[in-house]
């Protein structure tokens, strides 16, 4: 068992998490992570190419990957 979920199981008992913790946490979930490492890719790609595009689809991504660790 992880770090992350020995630390939920710790919440789900009543201890509370710093607003660190609530980050690393959300960030640990393999779709977030995913698109996190694909955003960032395609942010590298459009700055390199001054794409307007590939920029905003990168934070487009981004964002879909917390909005879907946030409905879980």
């Amino acid at each position: 068992m992880g770090w992350a979920e020995k630390r939920i199981e710790e919440y789900r008992n009543g201890e509370e998490p710093g607003f660190l913790e609530k980050r690393a946490l959300e960030h640990a979930e393999p779709v977030n992570c995913a698109a996190s490492i694909l955003g960032f890719l395609l942010l590298l790609y459009g700055l390199w190419m001054h794409d307007f595009f590939f920029i905003g689809l990168a934070v487009l991504v981004g964002i879909l990957g917390h909005v879907v660790s946030w409905t879980k």
